[in-house]
C-alpha cells in the first residue's frame, strides 16, 4: 500500500458510516462487504484490487466494487443490442453489465472507483461510492426521486461555478473549443488517438434523466456501421471499466448513441452538487485516459 493511501479496511469502515446515514436504506455489514437495501435495489460494497489498463497498465490499485440488483423476479436482457441501445441510454448511474461466461443470468448494475488513483477518495471518492449504491437503477425502474429545491439550487451554482473557472487549454489534458454559460464542449490531449474524441459537461434544470443536474459525456471518434458490432463493443467497454483501472471512476455507463457512436455518459443529481463541487471538472481530466483504454480495447476487437 502506498503511504498515505487508507487501507480498504478503513475505506469500508468510513462506507459504512456515511451510508448508515442514509434515511431510506438499510445498511448491513458482513465482514469486509456491505449490502445496501433499498425499496427497489439490493446493493453489495466490496473491497477489491484492480489491474490498471491504458496508462496505467502494469500497476494494481485498490478499490470498490458497486453492484446493485433489482428485488424480486426481473428478466435479464440478455441481448446486447438491448443494453447498449435502450437500458444504458437510460441509466443515470452505473452500467446494465453483460453476463459474465458461465454465470447465472440476472440484471446487473456494476460501478467502480479507485482508491485515490482518480479523484481524492475522501474529497470526491467515497461521494461516489455512495452516488453509486444510492442512485444505481433508479432511472431504470422510475424510482421517485427526492426533491430539495434549496439543495438542488446549491448543487447547480456549485457546480455552474466549477465549470466557468476552467481553463480553455490545460497542456496533455484538455481543449476546450466552445463554452456557454451552463456548459462547454472539449477535446482530450495527450494522445494523439484520443484526440478525435469529444467530452461534452452541462448542468442545468432540464438535464435527461434526472431533471435538475449535472451531465457528463464522452464521445468516441469512431462511427459504426454494424449494431451488432457496436453493441458488443459498449458491454465489452463496461466490463472493462468494471473490471479495472481505466485511470477514470467507472460511475457511468458505455452506450450507443442513435448514429453509431459509442459514448461514456452519466447524471449526477443537483442535490448532490454540494458534496462534489470539483466533479466536472475531475471528470474532464480523466477523459483522456477513459478514452485511450477504450481506443486499446477497440484496437483489439
Amino acid at each position: 500500500m502506498n503511504a498515505g493511501l487508507p487501507s480498504l479496511e478503513t475505506v469500508i469502515d468510513e462506507l459504512a458510516e456515511l451510508l448508515a446515514r442514509e434515511p431510506d436504506a438499510d445498511t448491513a455489514r458482513d465482514g469486509d462487504c456491505l449490502r445496501i437495501t433499498r425499496q427497489q435495489t439490493i446493493t453489495d460494497v466490496m473491497p477489491c484490487r484492480v489491474q490498471g489498463v491504458g496508462v496505467d497498465a502494469g500497476v494494481r490499485y485498490p478499490a470498490v466494487s458497486i453492484k446493485t440488483v433489482p428485488r424480486g423476479n426481473v428478466a435479464f436482457p440478455g441481448s446486447p443490442q438491448m443494453r447498449a441501445s435502450r437500458l444504458n441510454p437510460r441509466s443515470a448511474v452505473g452500467a446494465v453489465q453483460g453476463p459474465s461466461p458461465g454465470m447465472r443470468a440476472g440484471l446487473m448494475i456494476g460501478s467502480r472507483v479507485c482508491v485515490d488513483a482518480e479523484v481524492p477518495w475522501h474529497a470526491t471518492g467515497r461521494h461516489l461510492v455512495r452516488l453509486a449504491a444510492m442512485e444505481a437503477g433508479g432511472t431504470l425502474f422510475d424510482a421517485p426521486q427526492p426533491e430539495n429545491r434549496h439543495l438542488d439550487r446549491a448543487g447547480l451554482g456549485v457546480w455552474r461555478n466549477c465549470l466557468q473557472s476552467i481553463a480553455g487549454v490545460e497542456p496533455d489534458a484538455w481543449r476546450v473549443i466552445k463554452r456557454a454559460p451552463d456548459g462547454l464542449v472539449a477535446q482530450p490531449l495527450g494522445w494523439p488517438p484520443v484526440r478525435g474524441a469529444s467530452i461534452s459537461l452541462a448542468v442545468g434544470g432540464n438535464t435527461p434523466l434526472v431533471g435538475r443536474g449535472f451531465q457528463y459525456r464522452l464521445q468516441m471518434p469512431r462511427q459504426y456501421s454494424d449494431g451488432d458490432e457496436l453493441a458488443w463493443l459498449c458491454d465489452e467497454l463496461n466490463r472493462q471499466e468494471w473490471e479495472n483501472a481505466t485511470g477514470a471512476p467507472h460511475i457511468g455507463a458505455w452506450s450507443a448513441s442513435d448514429d453509431g457512436y459509442c459514448r461514456y455518459q452519466v447524471s449526477v443529481p443537483a442535490r448532490l452538487g454540494r458534496r462534489m463541487p470539483d466533479l466536472p471538472r475531475q471528470l474532464l481530466e480523466t477523459s483522456g485516459a477513459r478514452a485511450n483504454s477504450a481506443i486499446e480495447l477497440q484496437s483489439l476487437a
